[in-house]
C-alpha cells in the first residue's frame, strides 16, 4: 500500500497510524480528505515539537509555525506539498475553514502554556477533538449532535494517547500539564478522557461516515490499559482488530 499513496496518505501512514488506520475505512473517494488532515495536524503539533526549549525561546517559534499554517488555511500562503490539497478541500466547501482555524487556536494556546485545567480541556477538544470533527465534516456529517459527540470521542483519544506516551514525555522533559493539575497525572488523564468517552457514547453515523468514529475504540482501550511497562505505547494486534470488529458491527 506504502507504494500507491499520495504524499500526505505517507506522511499520515508514517507519523499518525492511529489516525491513519482509522481513515482506511472510509469510501475510497473521500479518503484522501482524512488522509491530507492527518498530515496537516502532525505538522502542527510538530510546530510544538520543534520548539526546542520554550524556556530560553519562549513560544515563538511555534507560533510563527502555527501562523504561517493559519496563512495557509486562510489562503494567504501555498509552497508546502499539503497546502494545495488542502486548500482545494476548503474551496469547494467540503470543510468549513473555521473547524481548522479552532485546532490551529489550540496549538497556539498549547504553545503559549495551559495555565488552568480548563485551559488544558478546552485545548483538549479544539485540538485532538477539532480534528475529529474535521474528520467528520470531511466526510460530509453535519449533524450538530453528532459533531458534538465526536469532538469528546477526539478529546478522550488525546486524553489516552498522552496516557499511552507519559512516560516517554515526561523523559522528554516536556510537562503538557497545567499548574493545577493533580499531582497522579495518571489517574486523572484517565478521569478526563472516561468523562469525555461518556459524552462521546455511540454517535449514530451514517455509512460514509462511519470511519470518524473509530477513534473511539482506540480511546476506550487507552484509557483503560495499563502503561507502566514503555512497550504498552506500541500498538499491537489486539487494537488493530478491535477497530477492526468495530467497523464490522457498524454495517448495515
Amino acid at each position: 500500500m506504502a507504494n500507491s499513496l499520495s504524499a500526505a496518505g505517507a506522511i499520515a501512514q508514517r507519523h499518525d497510524p492511529d489516525r491513519f488506520l482509522t481513515a482506511l475505512f472510509a469510501p475510497a473517494v473521500r479518503r484522501e480528505r482524512l488522509f491530507v488532515l492527518i498530515a496537516v495536524n502532525h505538522e502542527l503539533v510538530r510546530a510544538l515539537e520543534m520548539t526546542t526549549s520554550r524556556a530560553i525561546a519562549g513560544p515563538m517559534a511555534a507560533l510563527i509555525r502555527l501562523q504561517w499554517w493559519r496563512d495557509v488555511i486562510e489562503g494567504r500562503s501555498a509552497g508546502h506539498e499539503l497546502a494545495a490539497p488542502l486548500q482545494a478541500m476548503l474551496g469547494d466547501h467540503t470543510l468549513p475553514r473555521e473547524t481548522l482555524l479552532e485546532v490551529i487556536e489550540a496549538r497556539e494556546a498549547e504553545a503559549e502554556g495551559l495555565e488552568t485545567m480548563q485551559a488544558w480541556r478546552e485545548a483538549m477538544l479544539g485540538g485532538p477533538g477539532g480534528l475529529q470533527v474535521a474528520f467528520a465534516q470531511a466526510l460530509g456529517e453535519k449533524d450538530p449532535d453528532v459533531l458534538r459527540r465526536l469532538r469528546a470521542a477526539g478529546a478522550a483519544y488525546g486524553a489516552g494517547a498522552l496516557l499511552r506516551h507519559l512516560p516517554a514525555v515526561l523523559a522528554l522533559g516536556r510537562e503538557p500539564f497545567p499548574p493545577d493539575a493533580p499531582p497522579d497525572r495518571a489517574a486523572w488523564l484517565r478521569e478526563e478522557g472516561q468523562g469525555w468517552l461518556s459524552q462521546a457514547g455511540r454517535p449514530g453515523l451514517s455509512r460514509p461516515c462511519r470511519a470518524a468514529g473509530l477513534i473511539r475504540v482506540l480511546a476506550s482501550r487507552d484509557l483503560s490499559a495499563s502503561h507502566d511497562n514503555p512497550a504498552a505505547a506500541q500498538r499491537g494486534l489486539g487494537d488493530r482488530l478491535a477497530v477492526l470488529a468495530a467497523s464490522l458491527r457498524a454495517r448495515p
